[in-house]
């Protein structure tokens, strides 16, 4: 069926390439070469003197971040309309339903109704880049977008990249920290125990132990959880990420592309959180832990240590405890993830580099201006249009000192979504929070997450077809649920880790990694 949707998909476009008027429609833009000077931006008018070209027809497929847009013309919102006017285009945005975004993308699609860009979750997602109908940004990015090559980390670049040719835009990840999780620890819990942060593996049980035992909490019960995760294993990345694996990644071995709930280390990942639970170490009922289990006994004061996102620190934690806990001075930092014994590779979370990707079409009329645009959009003026709004109305900037009234800005929420490429702008952020404990906090969570990261070797890679078509091979399965289960249990020695393996392979695991190979070899190696 895939293989079916896909050739329809690309004859639907074909036969609307016929038609002018439709989406598809338009001459192909092979190089900047031949239309360079077809739209220049208003920047680039006035730096030369040139009288400024009418403005660029561009249509845009986008998320609305499950916000109510008013109906109606794109260009009668306020927000869309400044970013014209700042751009010299004239934009035609259509909002797909969040909840359904790529569902609806795909029917478009198929019906043969292609805007010049559309957003999506990593290229891997685009219809476009699977039946080779994005346009190689490459040319245009060297020549219209110096500020996005200039703003955006490479590692974004890649995760949008094939076979040499740019396929995408990056939106880069909130924070510009691709690995966006980390370890949060109760300091409050340290410092009353004299404990220091843990640098390896060995060190992190020590803490813990040290939680078990030492009445952290005061109450005179051996009640504390020293580490909390929920099921699934899910919220234990930057505990696999000790050495150098989490479930979601993937990992090269032996010059093999393979799963990393697969991978060798895995396995002593999966030593470590034996260990954990037989010492009490870990939740008990990390298995079964919804998410409202284990978020109310971090708020009741029984958890020292838990993984979550960078974002989270605040509003998730730190406010919510020091409200619920009065007097007892709750702090929550995120410590550097410890790496494990015997183990001196990357740790951490995996790197996603990516939040968006904007996807330009090969038959988009005028994609030179589309790339202005978004380079407008990355600069220090594009930054703050994207954050607070449209200046003069829902921000002001004297000097140095923005103020931002947030009352007035009811397109804060799809505009960044949508606009956002940069990742963080601290002045914004600060003017935003407009708290400086918060900020502080924040500011120092990003760089615990900036400073670690395991690479992703096949970002941007679709998902393997063995794996899609037999969910039992996904981390999620229950080949593997159960196997890690009974070996963190003590029901299975940890040996029994590579009859799990074994036995993955043969039911198509071994399809699965010569399918990421084969692709890691054509596209990244």
């Amino acid at each position: 069926m895939k293989i079916v949707y896909r050739k329809s998909f690309a004859i639907a476009c074909i036969a609307a390439l016929a038609v002018a008027t439709t989406a598809c429609g338009g001459n192909n833009k092979e190089t900047p070469s031949s239309s360079a000077s077809n739209t220049p931006s208003a920047s680039a008018s006035a730096n030369t003197g040139e009288k400024t070209a009418a403005p660029a027809k561009i249509s845009l497929f986008v998320s609305n971040n499950a916000e109510q847009i008013p109906p109606g013309k794109s260009m009668d919102l306020p927000t869309v309309k400044y970013l014209a006017n700042k751009t010299n285009t004239d934009l035609d945005i259509t909002f797909l339903p969040h909840e359904n975004y790529m569902e609806q993308l795909r029917l478009k699609f198929a019906s043969g109704e292609i805007p010049d860009v559309h957003m999506v979750w990593g290229i891997e997602n685009s219809e476009l880049v699977t039946n080779d109908l994005a346009l190689d940004l490459k040319p245009y990015l060297e020549k219209y977008g110096q500020n996005l090559l200039k703003n955006i980390p490479q590692s974004a670049w890649d995760a949008v990249t094939l076979n040499g040719k740019i396929l995408a835009i990056p939106q880069v990840a909130q924070g510009n920290a691709p690995a966006e999780r980390v370890i949060y620890v109760r300091k409050d819990w340290m410092d009353k125990l004299n404990l220091q942060v843990p640098k390896t593996s060995d060190e992190f049980l020590d803490m813990l132990r040290a939680f078990r035992d030492k009445d952290p909490n005061g109450n005179g019960k051996k009640d504390e959880i020293p580490f909390s995760s929920r099921e699934k294993f899910e919220w234990m990345d930057n505990i696999l990420g000790m050495y150098g694996v989490n479930l979601d990644s993937n990992t090269i071995s032996d010059g093999q592309v393979m799963p990393g709930f697969v991978s060798p280390n895995m396995k002593q990942a999966l030593g470590l959180l034996s260990t954990m639970y037989k010492e009490n170490l870990i939740d008990k009922e990390f298995l079964t832990n919804t998410r409202a289990a284990w978020d109310q006994k971090i708020k009741s004061d029984l958890v020292g240590s838990w993984d979550h996102v960078v974002f989270g620190v605040w509003d998730s934690w730190q406010k919510e405890l020091t409200t619920l806990l009065p007097g007892k001075n709750p702090d929550v930092v995120a410590i550097p993830t410890p790496h494990g014994v015997g183990y001196d590779g990357e740790v951490g979370r995996v790197e996603k580099p990516v939040l968006k990707t904007f996807v330009v079409s090969n038959k988009a009329k005028n994609p030179e201006a589309i790339v202005q645009m978004f380079d407008w959009l990355i600069t220090d003026e594009g930054q703050l249009f994207a954050d607070l709004g449209i200046e003069g109305e829902t921000y002001t900037k004297e000097g140095s000192e923005l103020k931002y009234n947030a009352d007035a800005d009811k397109d804060v929420k799809w505009r960044q979504a949508v606009f956002t490429l940069h990742g963080f702008n601290d002045a914004a952020q600060k003017v935003k929070i407009n708290n400086d404990a918060a900020y502080t906090k924040l500011i120092q969570t990003i760089e615990t997450s900036r400073n670690e990261g395991i690479t992703n070797p096949t970002a941007g890679m679709a998902p393997s077809e063995a794996i899609t078509k037999n969910a039992e091979l996904s981390y999620q399965g229950s080949l593997f649920q159960e196997a890690a289960a009974k070996i963190v249990l003590g029901e299975k020695p940890l040996d029994y880790f590579d009859e799990f393996v074994t036995s993955w392979k043969k039911q198509g695991g071994d399809q699965a990694i010569k399918e990421m190979t084969d692709w890691y070899n054509a596209n990244r190696k």
